[in-house]
């Protein structure tokens, strides 16, 4: 079986949710005898393929072309959307005064694909509710959940800390490119206002928000940690927080749950599908909810999620899931 993957062109040198799905996806299957080949091109040669898959309808405009490249070819089309209406964010404080009006012109676009592709993998029953209510007219669905690295499990905090032995032993967790979108600067506050360290990992996607995050003298920015240094990291905290303004779920939580640390995890999207009620959520219009919840977790188990994410989230399990579904498509 050959299978094209299909994302935006800078999905390596800016990389996000999107980026972490499809290789770790791409990965799993490889390991399953799936011959995974990687595009950005619009206008490649499909020939070779059994089916294209394309990843990530909120950058659309190149996904669309995938997509009418595909269908100029005859070629069936497996589509895995992340998607989430933004409309809170565009609306928030400081936010960008076109961002929605631009969000809204592009909606025909995202329908197109949502109607016509051949299989919808949604990552959770919740984002597939979104879509419909979004785009009432919608393929034929399979919720593939995301996942974290089977490596990340025993994970201890040995490496980390002889990596960054100067941080604090007690200290909250935040793993994602450092955005406007990921909230950290809400948290950099509420953590300042208890007197709690906060280590930030993650590339930095808005210069100007980065210096207002870092601005605050309890944060500590590392970078990008991967591998067994980042799944040491997470076990090292005592918390992972991630307010963001949407996510789904959020693959940092997982990757950080799996390793045996405490969960703080926005409301917006489909973390709840995921962690149910074992893990502590916030609101990011709701000051009162990231404070109580940060004041909780110096308290709460972790390990009731942790098990939980290792009996259902594996990328090892994922990639049999997709491998399925791939046959299943076809074979008609």
């Amino acid at each position: 079986m050959k299978v094209l993957f299909q994302a935006r062109p800078d999905f390596m040198k800016t990389p996000a949710g999107d980026t972490v799905q499809m290789v770790s996806t791409g990965q799993e299957l490889k390991k399953l005898g799936v011959e995974i080949h990687l595009s950005t091109d619009p206008n490649h040669d499909l020939s070779p393929y059994d089916l294209v898959h394309i990843f990530n309808i909120t950058r659309i405009k190149e996904s669309y072309l995938f997509f009418l490249n595909a269908q100029k070819q005859r070629k069936k089309v497996v589509l895995s959307p992340i998607y989430w209406p933004p409309n809170t964010y565009f609306k928030r404080e400081g936010a960008s005064p076109n961002a929605l009006s631009v969000w809204k012109h592009m909606q025909p676009m995202r329908a197109r694909l949502v109607r016509e592709c051949d299989l919808l993998l949604p990552n959770s029953q919740i984002e597939m509710d979104v879509l419909r209510q979004d785009f009432p007219k919608s393929a034929a669905y399979e919720v593939i959940p995301n996942g974290f690295p089977d490596s990340f499990i025993g994970a201890t905090p040995q490496l980390f800390r002889e990596q960054f032995p100067d941080l604090p032993q007690e200290f909250v967790l935040c793993a994602a490119r450092i955005s406007p979108r990921k909230n950290q600067l809400w948290l950099a506050k509420a953590c300042q206002d208890l007197n709690l360290p906060l280590v930030l990992l993650g590339p930095v996607n808005d210069p100007a928000y980065y210096k207002s995050v870092t601005a605050t003298s309890n944060v500590t920015h590392l970078g990008t940690l991967q591998g067994a240094l980042l799944a040491s990291a997470y076990s090292a905290a005592k918390a992972h927080a991630l307010p963001s303004w949407f996510e789904t779920p959020g693959l940092s939580s997982l990757e950080a749950s799996a390793c045996g640390t405490l969960i703080i995890s926005t409301d917006q999207g489909s973390p709840q599908e995921y962690f149910q009620d074992m893990a502590l959520y916030v609101h990011p219009m709701d000051d009162q909810s990231l404070r109580t919840a940060l004041e909780q977790s110096l308290n709460a188990s972790p390990l009731p999620l942790m098990k939980h994410v290792h009996n259902h989230y594996s990328w090892s399990k994922v990639g049999k899931m997709m491998l399925e579904i791939y046959q299943k498509l076809i074979n008609g």
